[in-house]
């Protein structure tokens, strides 16, 4: 294949990547060609976080040309070795692209591609979600991640960032400014061929069905039930809210996972004590979010600092007119928190977050007023990006 400009190595068909490929293969036939080290995503494997197992409802496969390399070793996206190298270099050789990109740096997979890439002389390409304040680390780790950072990084000739956190950290970590583009996060817009009269039509069915009122507030949370997430804050804000906000209100969650027992057992505390009510859609599938999120006014996402290197449950949750609630420890937090309806509080402060809900339930319904301020973070913008510089 002579045509093919980049070929790209994924870990597994991913939800939030595969539309940008597709629009890549839709724009310029031929352009890209991915190969996943695994298909979990799409037979299906046991997410513990969710607590069950999950296969996404939507074609992760078609639309682009792509090969799946199967070089699994143990439980797939467990580990380093997870994940092998087998079948890297061949394809490298058979397809000879024109650039390579990775999307990540967590398993051997990816470094055997980094290095046949390196041996090969072929243009090397980064974007993944690697940022310096998800996590808390010891001073000496640090100093080891980031000589290893800086070793790593100098073999790439472009860089592709997520966000601002992303930029930093490169930055941080010796990259030049002149190899880093922008390839902002950005989730498919589900909404974007929706009139506000089937916005609204949408948003109704789906409080009639949860068995919430026309005129109540909503406030969501969308995403696994772990510690890490911190779903028992939207309880504990209960105390700090004044009563006749909490009468009309509603908290609405989407997901599943080892917490689900506890968050429903805080949801009999706070009818009893508020009246404040509490619906759990349970695991919701990519195909139907969409009427999920417009049956919300506002989406909190209070996340500890455990790893939430961005949270594409605030994009999600924009496009559909929602206004946005983070902890400081989600990565989005450092592009959006000047926008006018995305608010960030400080990591498991009940009392901040409140003030900020009983802010925003002074504003009126919207479902664009994030529209515009969203397109550099679009799936099109990053498909543009990488098409751009091939």
């Amino acid at each position: 294949m002579h045509n093919l400009k980049l070929l790209v190595f994924d870990s597994h068909p991913v939800q939030y990547r595969v539309p940008i490929w597709q629009m890549m293969e839709a724009a310029m036939p031929g352009s890209v060609h991915v190969v996943y080290a695994s298909d979990c995503s799409v037979r299906g494997h046991a997410d513990e976080e969710f607590g069950r197992t999950v296969s996404w409802d939507e074609p992760m496969l078609t639309g682009y040309a792509h090969t799946i390399l199967n070089c699994e070793k143990g439980k797939p996206l467990s580990d380093w070795g997870s994940l092998t190298g087998k079948g890297v270099k061949q394809i490298i050789e058979d397809l000879k692209p024109k650039a390579i990109l990775l999307t990540g740096l967590n398993y051997r997979y990816d470094l055997v591609a980094y290095v046949q890439a390196i041996r090969k002389g072929i243009p090397l390409w980064l974007r993944c979600e690697t940022q310096d304040k998800a996590a808390p680390r010891s001073k000496a780790k640090s100093i080891f991640r980031a000589l290893i950072y800086r070793i790593i990084y100098k073999r790439f000739g472009t860089i592709f960032y997520i966000g601002e956190l992303n930029h930093q950290h490169y930055l941080m970590h010796g990259v030049p400014s002149f190899k880093l583009k922008s390839a902002r996060y950005g989730t498919v817009d589900r909404f974007a061929l929706m009139t506000n009269h089937q916005k609204v039509q949408l948003r109704n069915q789906t409080r009639e069905s949860a068995g919430i009122l026309f005129s109540d507030f909503v406030v969501g949370f969308s995403g696994k039930f772990i510690t890490k997430k911190n779903p028992e804050i939207l309880f504990q804000m209960l105390e700090y809210l004044p009563e006749d906000l909490r009468l009309k209100l509603c908290l609405y969650f989407i997901g599943s996972g080892p917490l689900e027992i506890a968050l429903k057992r805080l949801s009999e505390n706070a009818l009893q004590k508020f009246g404040v009510r509490s619906f759990f859609a349970g695991f919701v599938n990519q195909t139907q979010l969409a009427g999920h999120y417009l049956g919300m006014d506002i989406l909190v996402l209070p996340s500890r600092q455990m790893g939430e290197t961005w949270g594409l449950v605030a994009n999600e949750a924009m496009q559909a007119g929602c206004g946005v609630i983070v902890s400081d420890m989600v990565g989005s937090s450092a592009d959006f928190s000047s926008w006018e309806r995305f608010k960030v509080f400080k990591d498991d402060n009940a009392l901040e977050l409140a003030t900020y809900v009983t802010e925003f339930a002074k504003y009126p319904r919207s479902f664009e007023w994030a529209t515009q301020k969203l397109i550099p973070y679009s799936i099109k913008a990053t498909a543009d990006a990488f098409l751009n510089n091939i």
